[in-house]
């Protein structure tokens, strides 16, 4: 038990001493991009639950990230409407369309259900750009209102705490589902889907809890990311970015709930590492060789070495791997 808790005050140490970044470094660049790494650890956590815990491939993410982003942006420019808002509209949408999407799903699965996704986000993309009238098309859409407390805009130190707490509240109801009935569910999908069904589990219905529960991550993801910049272009929700959402997923370790949050932060400040450190030429090349570096080194992802490292600094022993969502 005390060995446990010496585990909690190491977790609340390094916990504090992330939330504590915004407060000794003044950059808003850095801040800014702090901001971005926690909005991509959103939809990479809704990863870790859809294609870790289901077993269900989606390379299409960007378009919800994209689609909850417009949905805020025009909700409340053109009803003028608060923010949050715009953030429930851009959820309750992002939650419809992934329900939709979670339909092929049903029959399609692996390498057939991945094309549907890359089709999915490839349409919404080309939906963005050419319907001017409502998204601005290529010139992007301006004059997106920013978050306000009490009629003033907030900062991005203050966006930084208020991601952050969406996204723990996020890791909280993914791995309260990973733990429960609908969690072993869900596993017994991912491993034998058959076998599943025989056994009187009910597929498409956890299927499709998935694939929303996923969507509306990635949607309020995107409409918090629309208020934090107040400009939206196209070209942030092109289809190299869900290749780039699964990627952080994978770097943080796809079966571990941790996965998404460790590996958002990973994957999105690499690159800015990389400028800083003046290799601004080549830190596209750097840092998708030190992701490829990543993967063979550490295959289960970054989040099961890290709980490994703080267990052997609380002195628990246990096997690898053995809180892993398997």
């Amino acid at each position: 038990m005390k060995k446990m808790n010496r585990k909690s005050v190491i977790m609340l140490v390094i916990l504090a001493a992330f939330l504590a970044i915004p407060l000794v470094d003044s950059n808003q660049y850095h801040i800014y991009m702090l901001d971005r790494a926690l909005l991509n650890a959103m939809i990479a956590s809704g990863l870790v639950a859809l294609t870790g815990l289901a077993g269900q491939m989606s390379l299409g993410h960007a378009a919800f990230y994209g689609i909850g982003a417009y949905a805020s942006a025009i909700v409340t420019k053109t009803f003028g409407v608060p923010v949050i808002v715009g953030v429930i509209s851009a959820a309750v949408l992002c939650l419809v369309i992934g329900m939709l999407l979670s339909i092929p799903s049903f029959k399609l699965s692996g390498f057939y259900l991945s094309l549907v996704t890359i089709s999915f986000g490839n349409i919404v993309w080309t939906v963005i750009v050419n319907w001017y009238s409502l998204t601005g098309g290529s010139l992007g859409l301006l004059g997106i209102q920013p978050i306000r407390i009490a009629g003033r805009a907030i900062t991005r130190t203050e966006f930084f705490y208020l991601a952050a707490a969406v996204l723990a509240l996020i890791y909280f109801v993914t791995t309260r589902m990973a733990r429960s009935y609908i969690g072993r569910g869900l596993r017994a999908v991912r491993d034998d889907e058959m076998a599943a069904e025989t056994a009187g589990i009910d597929t498409k219905r956890l299927k499709l809890l998935v694939f929303s529960l996923s969507a509306i991550y990635a949607g309020i993801a995107g409409a918090l990311y629309a208020h934090l910049s107040t400009f939206l272009s196209p070209e942030s929700f092109v289809q190299a970015e869900s290749a780039n959402f699964v990627a952080m997923s994978v770097v943080g370790g796809i079966r571990h709930m941790l996965g998404g949050t460790i590996g958002g932060l990973v994957v999105t400040m690499i690159p800015e590492f990389l400028r800083v450190k003046g290799w601004e030429i080549y830190y596209l090349m750097g840092s998708s060789l030190a992701i490829l570096v990543l993967v063979i080194m550490l295959p289960n992802g970054l989040a099961p070495s890290f709980e490994k490292f703080i267990d052997r600094l609380a002195g628990i022993d246990r096997k690898n791997g053995k809180r892993q969502v398997k």
